[in-house]
């Protein structure tokens, strides 16, 4: 079968970019990004910022403060306009009854860092419980 394109995979990441990946996937499938870092004792943790299209790419933390395009993802969050969906059919605007559904109770839940899977996948809700956002780990 073709993958579907930016099939979310709880644990995995996505078709085309992988937990795990030289972050030059990210930039050759996003495009040129708005890099930055935050850092805390002298670990850095760079990430990749896609606003218009709804990715956002945290590489693995490390001593240095400049970005290479080397680095490991880590984990990717997603949010509107990012149109992928899981493969059980879970994306932005989802609601919170959809991914209880496909997903049962989560590991973890609370209403700022949202409902948490052990599968390697977090829900974040609105106010109104729809998916806002989706971060695989």
């Amino acid at each position: 079968p073709t993958p579907v394109a930016h099939e979310i995979t709880p644990g995995v990441g996505i078709t085309e970019v992988k937990i795990g990946d030289a972050a030059q996937v990210a930039i050759d499938l996003f495009g040129v990004p708005f890099a930055s870092n935050a850092s805390a004792n002298g670990v850095y943790t760079h990430y990749l910022t896609y606003v218009s299209k709804g990715a956002l790419v945290y590489c693995e933390p490390t001593t240095t403060s400049t970005f290479n395009a080397q680095m490991k993802i880590a984990r990717l969050k997603f949010s509107s306009p990012f149109d992928g969906k899981t493969s059980k059919g879970i994306g932005i605007g989802s609601t919170k009854a959809a991914v209880k559904a496909a997903y049962g109770d989560p590991s973890s839940s609370s209403p700022s860092s949202g409902d948490s899977y052990t599968i390697g996948v977090i829900f974040i809700y609105d106010a109104g419980d729809l998916v806002k956002s989706i971060e695989v780990k």
